[in-house]
């Protein structure tokens, strides 16, 4: 092996190497991505799970007053 061929090689292992560490920074980014827009739909989901959790409660406060109280009948 001569010598030209060592730094031939050298310089396409580099080239290797640089091009997984660019494919790993973009597949990183990608996941980011990919989590900031997983974020909104959760906390869309949790917010309507709180509304409807509190018209479940004010609901059924609304049953207990609108419950007409029992009259008793005189016979």
């Amino acid at each position: 092996m001569d010598l030209g061929d060592f730094y031939t090689n050298e310089r396409i292992m580099q080239l290797h190497v640089e091009e997984e560490r660019s494919q790993a920074k973009l597949r990183g980014l990608h996941r980011t991505e990919s989590l900031s827009r997983s974020w909104l739909p959760r906390q869309g989901c949790w917010i309507l799970c709180q509304m409807g959790r509190m018209l479940v409660t004010l609901g059924r406060r609304l049953e207990q007053y609108g419950l007409p109280q029992s009259v008793a009948l005189e016979s």
